[in-house]
């Protein structure tokens, strides 16, 4: 009784949109209680959409009553889809293909994939027709990663989308999809090889990175970097010189240091291993060892000495991996010197002090020993103070030194005496 009270009562609704879709949702419900009462309210759904005056709210209404009656897995509701498909070509274009993309995505949100795609390519703006074919590629990757079910069926609608596709960037987008299904799959050789179909810059980029990345979460990178090298080339010969740096920081990032350096070389600029070295400092510094570590020794006394800079103005930013694989690097006692000190800033005075010991320069020596024997007051190690002082090849320096430091150890020393005597003056 309760059901039919309800049935009833949607006739008070006003708008005839609002009271068809009210219909057909109330039937899905019954559908699925499976109360017969479901077919009375699709009837009543499908007579209130068709007596929508305004023929493109009447399709759309319609479209909604399909969705229903698919949600209750009515195979009608494909029936009512292509009536709506064929009748609707009495609408202006613009509209058909906001009915058209409505039509898709209903389908879509059904799983039924090839319908899905029938409709979409029915839109003839190119660009809202690209759109659509695009979110289908994605919803269909997005399935292939989680369920691994109808794996060739869904892989191969998509690439169906792909091949209608005209607009960019949409097209490139949806080829970076595609690509996510192939490595999801395992198919990595194939997946490396659609990354140089891609037609928009930004695009590519982000493709080739994204790529790089999975590849190496999958362990497999090390095996592609030959095929990743030639789309490589192939992308900087369609998008210019300025696309090699980008391609270079993504073979950096994920560690292939070799290839990002081969890259750089090819500019000619040593400018640009420098840049790169501290844009990955900033944003990922495990992966610079393997980047310092292709460097030759021009390239890394550059890149060495920009580096401990900015770990010494961001001590934070440096770790043993980064500052041991600048050392490694480079002979170039400037770079040591700067090590030293930031092996001072760390407090571990002893490594400091084992690289000051090998370092020829009297100039950077005396600096490094100077920071050293202050450093070694401030923890009261007097003696061990002088004795690094002492090892300055300035002797005058090394005088200077070592008289600061007895004076201002007898200072520490009287500190507590001169301010009792202070006191004691007054009566």
């Amino acid at each position: 009784m309760l059901v039919k009270e309800i049935l009833s009562s949607v006739e008070v609704i006003p708008d005839p949109y609002v009271k068809s879709v009210t219909y057909a949702k109330i039937g899905e419900r019954l559908a699925k209680a499976k109360t017969k009462a479901y077919k009375v309210a699709f009837l009543k759904a499908m007579e209130t959409a068709k007596s929508i005056e305004d023929p493109a709210t009447m399709f759309r209404a319609l479209l909604s009553v399909g969705y229903s009656m698919g949600r209750a897995g009515l195979k009608s509701s494909k029936r009512v889809y292509s009536h709506v498909m064929e009748d609707s070509r009495i609408l202006p274009e613009p509209q058909r293909d906001l009915i058209m993309r409505l039509a898709s995505l209903y389908m879509l949100a059904l799983g039924e994939i090839n319908e899905a795609i029938t409709y979409a390519l029915e839109i003839c703006n190119p660009t809202i027709r690209d759109e659509v074919l695009l979110t289908i590629i994605r919803v269909n990757t997005r399935m292939i990663e989680r369920e691994k079910v109808k794996v060739a069926y869904r892989l191969r609608k998509s690439r169906l989308a792909l091949d209608y596709m005209v607009s960019e960037p949409q097209r490139s987008k949806a080829i970076l999809e595609v690509i996510k299904a192939h490595i999801a799959l395992g198919s990595y050789e194939t997946a490396v090889s659609y990354l140089s179909a891609i037609g928009d810059p930004d695009w590519a980029k982000q493709g080739f990175k994204e790529v790089l990345f999975r590849l190496r979460d999958r362990d497999v990178l090390g095996h592609l970097i030959e095929p990743l090298e030639g789309v490589a080339r192939v992308l900087i010969e369609r998008f210019g010189i300025d696309f090699q740096y980008n391609l270079a920081f993504a073979f950096a990032l994920v560690g292939e240091g070799e290839e990002a350096v081969k890259l750089l070389r090819e500019l000619g600029d040593p400018e640009l291993m420098k840049k790169m070295a501290l844009k990955l400092l900033e944003l990922d510094n495990n992966a610079l060892p393997s980047f310092i570590g292709a460097l030759n020794e021009e390239e890394a006394e550059i890149v060495g000495k920009a580096v401990m800079n900015a770990i010494l103005e961001k001590p934070e930013l440096g770790n043993d991996e980064v500052v041991g694989a600048v050392g490694k690097s480079t002979s170039s006692e400037e770079v040591w010197a700067k090590i030293s000190r930031y092996y001072v800033i760390r407090g571990e005075l002893e490594a400091a002090m084992k690289i000051a010991r090998v370092i020829r320069s009297p100039e950077l020596r005396s600096l490094i020993m100077a920071d050293l024997s202050h450093q070694l007051l401030k923890r009261g190690e007097v003696e061990s103070a002088i004795d690094a002082a002492l090892e300055v090849r300035d002797e005058k320096f090394a005088s200077i030194l070592v008289a600061e430091i007895l004076i201002s150890a007898l200072e520490k020393e009287l500190e507590g005496k001169v301010r009792l005597w202070n006191g004691s003056g007054k009566s």
